[in-house]
């Protein structure tokens, strides 16, 4: 039995890889627990706990943690657990994913803690990586949890990898990329990028080669190249489909494309890849979704259907003084849909939560948060905080060179000036020269949607 036993959890770790992480999940790992559990060894038993989480993880994290086969393994993988030890750390990770997926995101954060207390004391290599790995994950992170987020990436890119598996090492390379890109240090997310790529080309591992494909297409978005981001987007889930890893790929590819959808005036084609990024078996629709389908309902002018799904999320994940830990990208995509279908009191709320991280970007879709927050005062009538916002969103994307951000920030500080400017020569010839930058921008990026309605601007300068 324990010979047996040892081979299946050798296969189990052999087979995801090989691009059968869900095999190795239902079969494998199923049948080695059940010889670890009539040997009553909970090592063993923990370690097929962590194999099938690990299959799970590389189906797709997000998303999987919604599910109830996720929920089972996490309640396995505490009752083998030993106190103190790394099996502990991944327990808790586990069940820090299961109440995170479910909205309980301030009985999430405390699991974490508690999973990176533990494993910074036990200094063991990949337990320490991937609890500070989901500290650092863009997916979990709160307004007041950046900080600690920068600090880790710092104190981990001075400490060895060795002991970490390639998963490991690259889920922690993307976390570290996409942290410094959210700080604007595009300089540090390129070498970390560059560490990725090596890994992927070394190891063969596919999941570093889903997520080598991810940052490239997020960088081409940076750069302008919204339809080659795209084109990004379709060659990751091609990939994620050959490697078995199909919903990590639909999962990576939707905050991938969706802003560049939404730009190029492709909003219903937006709106049809949201279900895929959450197709699992028996999974309901993750909370990232459907913050995601409001926001494209908004963008699309369906204002009445977006409200009612604004309001349904606004009651059900409790946005409030109360949750201060729900993740920085579901905050600002809520406080994007509460400016489109000007919900003021909300807007008013959500734009204090963000309001003290205002000079970062929000990852995944690295949108500029100070381009959000002077949208939110313009709609509530704050000429003067709405401009220096955006004067702010300015500065950062210059760090990060944010070319969409840059011409709607542009775009936006010229209806600002025209609020109200009547026959004040200032600030028209102002407000022309932003929207002569925007519209040059937008034409070559090919924003039809901004260039529309920055033409439409300049029309009623001219008249």
């Amino acid at each position: 039995k324990t010979k047996r036993c040892d081979l299946l959890l050798a296969l189990a770790e052999a087979l995801m890889p090989a691009g059968e992480p869900m095999r190795a999940v239902e079969e494998v790992a199923e049948q080695s627990l059940a010889l670890a559990e009539v040997m009553e060894d909970r090592q063993r038993s923990s370690r097929a706990c962590r194999l099938a989480i690990a299959g799970l993880h590389r189906n797709g994290i997000q998303t999987m943690s919604g599910t109830r086969i996720y929920g089972q393994w996490a309640e396995r993988a505490d009752r083998h657990a030993l106190p103190n030890s790394s099996d502990r750390v991944y327990a808790d990770i586990a069940l820090a994913n299961v109440r995170h997926a479910g909205g309980r995101f301030g009985e999430a954060a405390a699991l974490y803690d508690s999973a990176l207390g533990l494993a910074m004391d036990l200094d063991e290599p990949e337990a320490l990586a991937l609890a500070a790995g989901r500290r650092i994950s863009s997916a979990v992170g709160s307004p007041g949890r950046q900080e600690q987020r920068f600090k880790l990436v710092e104190e981990l890119s001075r400490r060895p990898r060795d002991g970490m598996s390639a998963r490991t090492q690259g889920e922690l390379l993307f976390s570290s990329v996409m942290t410094y890109l959210d700080w604007g240090e595009r300089g540090r997310a390129e070498e970390m990028l560059r560490q990725l790529t090596e890994l992927s080309g070394r190891t063969q591992d596919p999941d570093p080669s889903l997520r080598v494909l991810t940052i490239e297409g997020q960088l081409l978005k940076l750069d302008g190249g919204l339809e080659a981001a795209v084109e990004a987007g379709e060659r990751l889930v091609t990939r994620a489909d050959e490697v078995g890893a199909p919903v990590l790929g639909r999962q990576f590819r939707s905050p991938l494309v969706l802003r560049p959808l939404l730009y190029l005036g492709r909003g219903e084609e937006a709106l049809s890849t949201l279900p895929q990024a959450a197709q699992t078996p028996g999974g309901e629709e993750a909370a990232f979704v459907a913050v995601r389908r409001a926001l494209c309902l908004a963008h699309l002018g369906r204002t009445e259907e977006a409200r009612s799904v604004f309001r349904l999320l606004v009651t059900q994940l409790v946005v409030g003084p109360g949750e201060d830990e729900m993740p920085m990208h579901i905050l600002c995509e809520l406080l994007q849909t509460a400016v489109l279908v000007e919900d003021l009191e909300m807007a008013r709320l959500l734009a204090q939560r963000l309001s003290k991280v205002a000079l970062i970007l929000s990852g995944p879709q690295f949108t500029c948060i100070a381009r959000d927050l002077g949208a939110a005062a313009a709609l509530l009538g704050d000429k003067e905080k709405a401009r220096a916002y955006y004067q702010q969103a300015l500065e950062v994307r210059a760090k990060v060179r944010h070319r969409p951000e840059a011409a709607l920030t542009h775009l936006q500080l010229a209806e600002l000036l025209l609020q109200g400017a009547g026959e004040q020569v200032v600030s028209r010839k102002e407000a022309m020269e932003h929207l002569d930058f925007a519209i040059g921008e937008f034409t070559e990026m090919k924003m039809q949607p901004s260039l529309e309605r920055a033409l439409r601007h300049k029309g009623f300068l001219k008249a």
